[in-house]
């Protein structure tokens, strides 16, 4: 197997792999053993390898198990700066009847959210050269807010209160948010007090 063909297999993936996409790149399961035996792939899960020499991070690992997730929530919210709070595990939100094997590593928590809630406020962030998908911040506080028997409205307010601190906050797509997903009242209430 030529290192050429290794090194270009690794760049097109940004260094992380399904077994499938190696099948798919011509490479049968003989080889994939054998590539982990010689440590030019790792294994990190089933049926996941990593080229070695290449940045790892776990929420590119958690995009490729989960290609129509979409990080949410405490994931979102560390992701965009809004909260100090470094979630133990990854929160990402599927189509209702998504179904899927969760891994053992790393740790992830599922929402099943209806189509409107689902498909709002979607934007790509790139990680070391990997694009994953996540809802934006404006989209991420009205999830809080929609969720905040579950997540606290200390959290809401956290984020609300970090939210109005940046200077690119857009305060007309936050309420346009808020009121296709019926929570416009609450976001008014919390900021008229913040404000």
């Amino acid at each position: 197997m030529q290192d050429i063909y290794i090194v270009a297999l690794a760049e097109k993936h940004k260094g992380i792999l399904k077994a499938a996409e190696l099948i798919a790149a011509g490479l049968s399961f003989r080889q994939i053993r054998q590539l982990a035996a010689t440590g030019a792939i790792v294994k990190i899960g089933r049926g996941m390898y990593r080229f070695p020499g290449y940045p790892y991070d776990e929420r590119v690992e958690t995009s490729k198990r989960i290609p129509d997730g979409v990080f949410c929530l405490y994931s979102a919210c560390f992701m965009h700066e809004l909260s100090d709070f470094v979630p133990s595990e990854q929160h990402l939100a599927v189509p209702k009847k998504s179904r899927y094997v969760l891994p053992d590593y790393p740790p992830v928590q599922l929402y099943y959210w209806s189509e409107t809630a689902f498909q709002l406020g979607v934007m790509e962030l790139e990680i070391n050269g990997s694009l994953i998908k996540v809802y934006d911040p404006e989209k991420t506080i009205c999830d809080i807010c929609r969720l905040r028997a579950k997540t606290g409205a200390d959290v809401l307010k956290e984020v609300l209160k970090a939210y109005l601190m940046r200077p690119n906050r857009d305060l007309a797509k936050l309420h346009l948010y808020a009121r296709k997903l019926r929570v416009e009242k609450t976001i008014h209430q919390y900021l008229n007090i913040l404000l």
